[in-house]
């Protein structure tokens, strides 16, 4: 493993004083070489973050660099401040060109 720090599930780290992250439940997906995240965002008083927002938290919290953090989805709860996010992590950057289509790795920033 590069250096990826494991262990966060169930932890709050409070970004801002606008926003926390709770890492909900993470997962190593051994075959395909990353970790599987689910989080839980609350963010009352301003819009959802964004996925390079995301990138960088999560960068800060599991010492990965940001171009092998894939944000998947982020799903806002209607009328509440709060969002849920699906992130793969991983721990080889080879392996992210063949595992994940071409849009999500534009979203990344990772392809033009």
């Amino acid at each position: 493993m590069s250096g990826v720090k494991l262990g966060q599930a169930g932890k709050t780290i409070k970004v801002s004083d606008d926003l926390s992250v709770t890492v909900v439940r993470e997962a190593e997906n051994k075959l395909l070489s990353r970790i599987e995240v689910e989080l839980y965002l609350e963010h009352i008083t301003r819009g959802t973050p964004s996925r390079k927002e995301i990138q960088k938290i999560l960068s800060s919290i599991y010492g990965a660099p940001e171009d092998s953090i894939i944000v998947k989805r982020i799903l806002s709860e209607y009328g509440r401040g709060s969002s849920k996010a699906h992130v793969h992590i991983y721990l080889d950057k080879n392996i992210i060109r063949s595992v994940e289509p071409r849009y999500m790795l534009k979203r990344a920033g990772l392809e033009s």
